[in-house]
């Protein structure tokens, strides 16, 4: 009978990132884009948890479609913090990569993210009781949908930018010094 194994090390240090991005992003969040630190802190915590579950969604689909040699070692380094056996040739050449890979991928879902909020969250003008109310409702909501998915504000891609380039720097020192802890302390 196998018995579950919760990675309680890789919770933690997911929790950590979450609250160090949610601060780094919604400040920035906060003075470029001029919105209040309440609103700030709500959009960054929505986009960084949309970002962190299909992160996560992706990862465990990802680890489904790889060679059992590889998941051994993911799963090896997300328990116990180290590969097994030796790096392969192209490690360095790969990590770069996947961090490359996840910083963008992590930009476009904060991005769109952020959009889908706002098109959600803005309010409709108010309209005059009538028949065809549900199908203006109906073709604002959509129309605000459709153009938080097609068109992109520069201003906005580039404060989400920064903000993630920031929030990302920040994670990358942790990962640093926790590699320090393990391989010098």
């Amino acid at each position: 009978m196998t018995e579950p194994v919760l990675p309680i090390q890789t919770i933690l240090f997911q929790v950590l990132f979450l609250l160090v991005a949610i601060a780094l992003e919604a400040r920035v969040l906060h003075r470029r884009l001029r919105i209040t630190r309440k609103t700030s802190v709500e959009y960054a915590t929505s986009i960084n948890l949309l970002a962190a579950i299909v992160g996560w969604l992706g990862f465990f689909i990802l680890q489904n479609l790889l060679p059992q040699p590889l998941k051994d070692q993911i799963i090896s380094y997300i328990f116990f913090d180290r590969l097994l056996g030796s790096q392969p040739e192209n490690f360095h050449l790969v990590i770069a990569a996947t961090g490359s890979f996840i910083f963008f991928s992590a930009f476009l879902i904060k991005l769109k993210g952020l959009q889908l909020l706002e098109a959600v969250l803005q309010s409709s003008p108010e309209l005059q009781p009538s028949p065809t109310l549900d199908k203006r409702r109906r073709s604002a909501w959509s129309d605000r949908l459709d153009q938080a998915i097609l068109r992109t504000d520069p201003h906005q891609a580039t404060t989400v930018l920064l903000a993630n380039a920031y929030s990302h720097s920040a994670i990358l020192l942790l990962l640093f010094l926790r590699f320090l802890q393990l391989n010098i302390l």
